[in-house]
């Protein structure tokens, strides 16, 4: 089978990662979707989409995880639209694939269209993208929530990263 996760990843975190690697545990590959594709330069998405592909994978590569792809999807009003269309560009018919979130709201676009979708752990208690972007902002220390990776990527926009 193969696993679709969805997330903004503003920024990708290391409770992703650590999904991502339990979530191989259980399948043969994953297909990462970037959610919020269009946004970019504002509080909530400071990241563009091809920034955050370009972090994932530079993360993923560096851990030796090879069976995954990375698709973007821009927000729809629709919500089953919106679940189709990620179907449609992972090109999974919905009993290939199962969804990994712990998303309410994901879940239930994905169920609505009859997609198997399970919870995976949440490995960091209270670790967040939005909790991180606020450290930044404030100038507080962050660094050690993400993969150095991101970091390191994030440096050349010289955020701070005490």
């Amino acid at each position: 089978m193969s696993a679709i996760f969805v997330g903004r990843f503003q920024p990708f975190h290391k409770g992703h990662l650590k999904a991502i690697k339990w979530i191989l545990k259980r399948e043969k590959e994953i297909f990462i979707v970037i959610g919020s594709s269009q946004e970019s330069l504002t509080e909530k998405n400071p990241f563009s989409f091809s920034e955050r592909k370009e972090m994932i994978a530079k993360v993923l590569k560096a851990e030796k995880i090879k069976n995954f792809k990375i698709f973007g999807i821009p927000d729809m009003e629709d919500d089953t639209l919106w679940a189709k269309k990620i179907l449609k560009i992972t090109k999974l018919k919905s009993e290939e694939a199962t969804v990994y979130t712990k998303n309410p709201w994901t879940k239930e676009c994905f169920e609505k269209i009859g997609v198997r979708v399970k919870s995976h752990p949440i490995f960091f208690n209270k670790l967040s993208a939005t909790k991180i972007r606020k450290r930044i902002k404030k100038g507080e220390r962050w660094k050690h929530l993400v993969p150095k990776e991101i970091w390191k990527h994030l440096e050349k926009f010289e955020i701070s990263h005490s």
